[in-house]
């Protein structure tokens, strides 16, 4: 949400922008629930929520295309590759420098997905790198559900029939939610 927010700045510094304002929000959200003691069942129905609050606010908001291919060169990829491997260690690494009752929070850390905003906005523009958070809520839920299963299932059923299980469960809740959404007019 942060990122998305910080895409509106139009100035000189917009990528760097971005990436502050993203990252202050990260650990602000952070800080908040590591204070919220794990629950199995509470802290994804919390999770699954905000998804769906994001999901159905962000339905709104418009999908921008890209509108001029960019070929990429092998300097991209080296480019590419080295930020992505850059923000990896940066982050792994952060836990070793903060308290130990804060460092779990960086496990979490989208250390994907950001490399991908920072190429998107580089390379095209803010409005391409809004079009991926966007859309990225929609279907992270069905991240949490799959980690839901797989929590009640490895244990009873092993670790191959637990995964079938899982992923059929988490594409199932992304059509139902999808489903759902439709009928109630709140995506298109």
């Amino acid at each position: 949400m942060g990122y998305y927010i910080s895409t509106f700045y139009k100035g000189k510094f917009g990528i760097f922008l971005s990436l502050f304002i993203s990252f202050i929000s990260y650990l602000i959200i952070a800080f908040i629930l590591a204070n919220i003691p794990p629950h199995v069942i509470l802290t994804p129905l919390i999770v699954i929520t905000l998804m769906l609050i994001a999901t159905i606010y962000f339905a709104k908001k418009e999908n921008f295309l890209i509108e001029k291919k960019i070929k990429t060169s092998i300097s991209d990829i080296i480019f590419r590759s080295l930020l992505t491997i850059s923000i990896f260690l940066i982050i792994s690494s952060l836990p070793k420098y903060v308290p130990s009752n804060i460092a779990g929070i960086f496990s979490s850390f989208p250390t994907i997905l950001l490399p991908l905003m920072l190429i998107i906005h580089f390379r095209h523009s803010r409005f391409q790198a809004r079009t991926i958070i966007k859309n990225t809520p929609y279907g992270l839920s069905s991240v949490v559900i799959y980690s839901l299963v797989v929590y009640f299932s490895y244990e009873r059923i092993g670790i191959v029939y637990g995964t079938m299980i899982a992923l059929f469960c988490s594409v199932l809740y992304v059509i139902i939610q999808g489903k759902v959404l439709r009928f109630f007019k709140l995506i298109k």
